[in-house]
């Protein structure tokens, strides 16, 4: 395929100069531009061809050089099938017309050529200068069709701009480098190079033709010449010639190619990177006399590609050493020389080195890494070495302290333990063995022996050169000098590099040095795991491995297995927990022993909450509770399957708490563990199983449809199916209660599976549905099966309750599992309404009153039973209840019971009214609240607190929230006992009539058949019966007092007997009657009449009226007879029947006693009370002295006129029986109030007092009624 590009015979009308046209980006697409492929055509692949020569992709080609010969565009062994060229101002069409004077034609095979035509004055548009691509064999729309570009432009074009010879050792300083400007097209041009503002190379009126810039020529026919300019780069100056120009960071360099002729000019842009800043906090790690390990800040990868540091001695350059990768920030640089002064600095780079960091000094000591060291007989001693007393005992075995480089001022040696006792080099004594020399320079030195033998001096001693320890500038060093045999180290040695292989196996080693007898042991708490006593180097009779045999130095060595639970050296275990602490003891017969401790980290506890996150087929991820930094520096995590061990895997950090472990089996259970580890590992968590996904990872059912269709319900099941299987619906197929389906609707949800869904119905109901995904992959067939239940069982004992005047709650019990309830009612077979809930029971809305409705109860689990359970409930207040009857009578109870209403309407309660025959009392009603639908058809309620001996009408109705039913009603009687209530106001009458009042209704539990009359004295008791109301006694014994009281009986037997009252037969006279006040402000008429009885032959003698003042709240009512005192009595005395009493005070209460008296003595007091009225310091009233005498003159005549018809009547009674109960009648002109004393009992009785001013009648038997009719006119009349 060929498509050939030209230019069209279009006259351009003028030309522009365009703007300036930055391609930079091009640069990077097509690095390698216009370059010519030797092989014309390729055998494969797209390709450019013009004047015989094949072309990269991304070439340039200047519009002259295509008018007469096209630009061909091929694709070998291709067919064309739409190809086209696309240039900036849109599709070429090929075959006829034109875009910007650039048409295509199409040639054999896949090709498509563009051509300008050679016509006089035909060149390329500016619209349609810049970048072409070709896509054969199809168009540019097709994402699988082969694309090439190509750049046709206008007058002269830059055709690259590209950095050479970058250095290839990055550690060479200063670094060099080429920039390359390659200029193609029109013979005439500027061309100039420049970084930021500063030109570094410029050229102008440039002419090909004439060779008159320094460019070198690379294709004369197209004028393709390439401009070079050299450029040193020492950090922080670019130069090239004479020309410099400071700059940090990234170099950004421009070529710039201006068209004289009216054309566009055009600017590449070349980016050097470079980095800006250099490495931060260059520090000395570690040096030996030979080595120094030095480290820095590393920057960020966009920041730095690596780093070269710098090692200089004096001023010569001693190493330049890179190190590659911007996160490695250390290095060690060997080969060094001791006791020399070393600069470094260290810089980044990228394609150029950037500026260099600060500079530090090291210098390398003569035998170790610090300044300050110790040698002893030609060797060099770390800080902290230990020298047996015996080995330093002579000039010539001193310990030399050196600091080197540095000239000794006042340096010394000092005791640890006595630090103000520094040692006297000069002298020697026991206190102080040692002396010393010193050599002040080139290398301070002071050198210490013992000049005498040590003794307790012992121990740890310190050098501090060149001044003294006081000095806090000095250096320091560390010695140990012992007598006898001292422990040189106490380590652990080959710990596992490998933290993952289990059990972990390492080796403590003790090593001692000094005098050859010993004891030596190592130890794990109480627990020795090596011990040797009686140790003789001499005669090497200790299993010690020999170090150095001048000194006595041995190492002890014991292996120790560690199982996560138990230490074990051989044959000795150990258990422990957390960190293992082990001791070297060293005995030393004739000295001190030393004991050196020795601590390997190992994690207490094992991670927590050990979980899984998440899984496939083929991995596992877990995560655990990290542990803190302090207890774990990672974690290691054990996968088996059966006893296997399957996977090891360490994870580094405590803080990452995470990981996902693959390669593992399909549907294979695995138990994992995780430990934390520190040295050594810590004990295992606890064990989680998980199972990797099957072929089918799950398969779920979704309700689609809703349940309350029943039979119609429609159910989704969805398998999810690895798509590992080649054909969903060949290889997935399902089984329905045993029935094949095919696999006909599935979906690639992500990449690694499959949907595939089925739609099931329940049919018939009741029958549960199993569902089973069958997937084959290899021949081997993977199911999962879903199961959609059914109750066993439908819902029972379903009832109706009425709520209110539209709904009704509906409930019931399940006799099976089940998830909820479909719930259909209907009424009159013409509403049908369809519901359903997940409780048991549920609210029905919107009903019609009076109607009768038929419930139906489905059951489900995932699908609805089989059967229903049907109600009927008719929405109305409930039928009367019948057979109503009593049972269980007995003397305060009375059980009811009756037949319930029939079971299709509601009961809520039952209202029981009942009512007492006894007038007096209330009828009762008790609502009993009920379950609805009662299981059985009788109910029972029992009456209790009810009167014995009561006739009870008893009405029992059956009611629910809408209403009652009609009443249904039965009568009875509670079972008699004795009466409980007393016979009251007994009253004698005539003498000898003794009569008193029924007994209250309520207290008489029975019917009253008659009473006893109970009369008795100091001398005599007996008892007369009556079935009437009032007895007569004839055997009653002058001035005799007899007690006198009365009980009921009944048919189960007699009550109690009331109060008595006293009757005394004598010869004194009775109490006066009819005492009456009239009252005014200071002065009180009171007047009474002749008692009614009066001894014959004992007239009465005069009259005592007693009265005093009365401490009275207002309430009548409640004034007794014990409130007439007669110790403050004033007395006065009248012959008359009325007596005026002067000088009472105003508007005050008194009480008036008025008794007769005969030679027989005196008879009993009558009291009245009375209010003097209030003093009126001025008054209308019209009332005169002789109005007020006259007033008073009639009520004397009336009560005289009384007195003498009673005196007429009793005059013929023989016995005189004192009156208790005559009620007197009282005349006041103001709140009158009388009290009458009845006879004394064991309780004064309150008197009845405040009776209206009017006749008054005693109360009395019906029978006695008329005879003691009392009339009198009241004073007012």
């Amino acid at each position: 395929m060929v498509i050939h590009l030209y230019l069209l015979n279009v006259k351009l009308s003028c030309m522009h100069k365009m703007a300036a046209l930055s391609v930079s980006l091009v640069v990077l697409f097509f690095l390698g531009v216009s370059e010519v492929i030797s092989q014309c055509p390729p055998s494969s692949g797209i390709y450019l061809r013009h004047n015989g020569n094949c072309h990269s992709n991304g070439s340039y080609f200047p519009d002259p050089s295509i008018r007469p010969t096209p630009l061909e565009c091929g694709l070998p062994g291709a067919t064309l099938n739409g190809g086209q060229w696309i240039g900036p101002n849109g599709v070429v069409p090929c075959d006829g017309g034109n875009n910007a004077n650039v048409q295509c034609t199409t040639g054999s095979g896949a090709s498509l050529s563009v051509h300008i035509l050679s016509n006089h004055g035909i060149y390329l548009q500016q619209p349609g200068e810049g970048w072409y691509k070709c896509c054969l064999p199809t168009n540019c729309s097709d994402p699988n069709t082969n694309i090439i570009f190509a750049n046709i432009f206008r007058y002269a074009e830059i055709e690259s701009f590209t950095v050479a010879d970058l250095p290839s050792d990055i550690t060479v300083y200063p670094q060099a480098y080429k920039l390359n400007c390659t200029k193609i097209g029109h013979y005439g041009y500027d061309i100039s190079m420049s970084i930021d503002n500063t030109a570094l190379a410029n050229y102008a009126n440039c002419n090909d033709q004439y060779s008159n810039c320094p460019g070198t020529v690379l294709v004369s026919s197209t004028y393709t010449v390439r401009y070079t300019v050299n450029i040193t780069w020492d950090g922080m100056t670019v130069s090239s010639g004479s020309i410099s120009q400071s700059t940090t960071g990234d170099q950004m360099y421009q070529c710039v190619l201006d068209n004289p002729s009216g054309g566009a000019d055009r600017t590449h842009t070349l980016t050097i990177k470079v980095p800006a800043t250099s490495p931060s906090s260059l520090t000395e790690v570690y040096k030996t006399a030979t080595t120094i390990t030095v480290s820095w800040t590393a920057l960020d990868s966009s920041d730095a590609d690596g780093y070269v540091v710098n090692v200089t001695s004096d001023t010569d350059t001693v190493q330049t050493v890179q190190v590659e990768g911007s996160s490695n920030n250390t290095i060690t640089l060997n080969g060094l020389r001791e006791l020399t002064y070393y600069r470094f600095t260290v810089r980044a780079y990228q394609q150029l080195l950037g500026p260099a960091s600060s500079t530090i000094s090291v210098f390398t000591p003569i035998c170790q890494q610090e300044v300050i060291f110790l040698m002893h007989d030609g060797n060099c001693y770390p800080h902290g070495s230990y020298f047996w007393d015996s080995s330093v005992n002579a000039v010539t075995e001193a310990i030399s302290c050196v600091l080197a480089g540095t000239s000794l001022t006042t340096g010394q040696w000092v005791r640890v333990a006595d630090t103000d006792d520094p040692v006297d080099c000069n002298s020697n004594s026991a206190s102080d063995p040692f002396r010393c020399t010193n050599v002040t320079s080139p290398n301070a030195t002071l050198n210490l022996y013992l000049a005498q033998g040590l003794g307790d001096q012992e121990g740890w001693y310190k050098c501090c050169l060149p001044t003294d320890c006081s000095d806090p500038n000095t250096n320091i060093i560390f010695a140990n000098i012992f007598r006898y045999a001292e422990i040189e180290s106490f380590t652990v040695a080959d710990l596992p590099s490998d933290i993952t292989l289990y059990p972990q196996e390492y080796k403590l080693k003790c090593t001692k040095i000094g005098h050859y007898e010993y004891g030596i042991s190592m130890n794990i708490g109480s627990i020795a795991l090596a011990s040797y006593t009686n140790c003789n180097d001499q005669y090497s009779n200790c299993p010690g491995t020999v170090l150095v045999s001048n000194t006595n130095t041995i190492r002890y060595t014991v292996d120790i297995t560690w199982d996560g639970m138990t230490v074990s050296s051989g044959s000795i275990n150990q258990s422990t927990t957390g960190d293992q602490m082990y001791q070297c003891i060293l005995d030393n017969p004739s000295g001190a022993d030393r004991i050196r401790t020795l601590t390997i980290k190992v994690p207490a506890i094992a991670p927590s909450s050990l979980t899984e996150v998440s899984k496939t087929a083929t991995t596992i991820t877990v995560r655990w509770t990290a542990l803190d930094s302090s207890d774990a520096d990672g974690y290691v995590v054990n996968v088996t399957s059966d006893t296997d061990t399957v996977q090891t895997v360490q994870v580094e950090g405590s803080s990452n708490n995470a990981i996902t472990l693959n390669g593992l089996n399909i549907e294979t259970n695995y138990s994992i563990t995780v430990r934390a580890y520190q040295q050594l590992l810590g004990p295992a968590s606890s064990t989680i199983s998980v199972q990797t996904l099957p072929v089918i990872n799950s398969i779920n059912w979704t309700l689609v449809s809703s349940i309350t269709q029943l039979n119609n319900t429609q159910y989704r099941i969805d398998c999810l199916t690895t798509t590992d299987i080649i054909s969903p619906s060949v290889d997935v197929y399902w089984l329905v209660n045993g029935v094949m389906k095919s696999n006909s609707m599935y979906t690639l949800i992500d990449v690694l599976t499959y949907n595939n869904t089925l739609l099931v119905y329940p049919d018939p109901l009741g029958v549960s549905v199993n569902v089973t995904c069958i997937a084959m992959i290899g021949g081997v067939n993977y199911s999962q099966s879903v199961i959609l239940h059914a109750p066993s069982s439908s819902a029972n004992n379903v009832r109706g309750f009425i709520l209110n005047a539209n709904s009704i709650k509906v409930n019931w019990t399940n006799s099976s599992e089940t998830n909820g309830h479909v719930i259909e009612y209907t009424t009159g077979g013409v509403m049908k309404n369809v519901v359903s809930t997940s409780e048991d029971e549920i609210i029905l809305t919107d009903l019609l009153l009076m109607s009768t409705y038929t419930i139906s109860v489905y059951s489900y689990i995932d699908i609805p039973s089989v059967n229903s359970t049907v109600a009927v409930l008719r929405f109305d207040v409930p039928s009367p209840v019948t057979s109503l009857s009593v049972s269980n009578v007995s003397t305060t109870g009375i059980t009811v019971n009756w037949t319930i209403p029939s079971s299709d309407n509601y009961v809520a309660y039952y209202t029981i009214s009942y009512t007492p025959s006894c007038p007096q009392l209330s009828s009762v009603n008790e609502i009993v609240s009920v379950g609805p639908h009662q299981s059985t058809t009788t109910y029972s309620y029992t009456l209790l607190g009810l009167y014995s001996g009561m006739n009870y009408t008893i009405t029992v109705r059956a009611g629910n929230v809408l209403g009652g039913s009609d009443p249904t009603s039965i009568s009875d009687d509670t079972v008699s006992s004795t009466p409980i209530g007393v016979p009251d106001y007994l009253t004698l009458l005539l003498i000898n009539n003794l009569t008193w009042n029924e007994v209250n209704c309520s207290e008489r539990n029975g019917l009253i058949t008659g009473y006893t009359v109970m009369i008795s004295n100091s001398s005599i008791t007996y008892n007369l019966t009556s079935t009437e109301r009032y007895i007569i006694l004839n055997d009653l014994v002058l001035r005799t007092e007899y007690n006198i009281s009365v009980a009921a009986v009944n048919s189960v037997g007699r009550g109690p007997f009331s109060y008595p009252i006293v009757v005394e037969i004598g010869l004194v006279p009775g109490p006066v009657g009819s005492v009456s006040s009239i009252m005014d402000t200071t002065w009180a008429v009171i007047s009474w009449s002749v008692p009614s009885y009066i001894p014959s032959d004992y007239p009465i003698i005069t009259y005592e009226i007693g009265y005093h003042i009365l401490q009275f709240d207002g309430n009548c009512l409640m004034i007794s007879y014990d409130d007439f005192n007669t110790e403050i009595l004033q007395l006065r005395n009248s012959t008359d029947k009325y007596i005026n009493i002067t000088g009472v005070n105003d508007e005050s209460y008194f009480i008036f006693g008025v008794r007769a008296y005969t030679v027989n003595g005196y008879g009993e007091w009558t009291v009245i009370t009375n209010e003097t009225l209030r003093l009126q310091l001025s008054s209308n009233c019209a009332t005169s002295d002789s109005v007020i005498a006259l007033s008073v003159l009639v009520g004397i005549l009336c009560g005289l006129l009384t007195v003498s018809v009673v005196v007429h009547i009793y005059c013929f009674v023989r016995y005189l029986v004192t009156y208790n109960n005559l009620l007197l009648s009282s005349y006041r002109k103001k709140s009158a109030c009388t009290c009458n004393k009845q006879t004394k009992v064991d309780d004064d009785i309150a008197m009845q007092v405040c009776e209206p001013y009017e006749i008054h009648k005693t109360k009395q038997s019906e029978e006695n009624e008329g005879v003691y009719d009392e009339c009198q006119t009241s004073p007012d009349d």
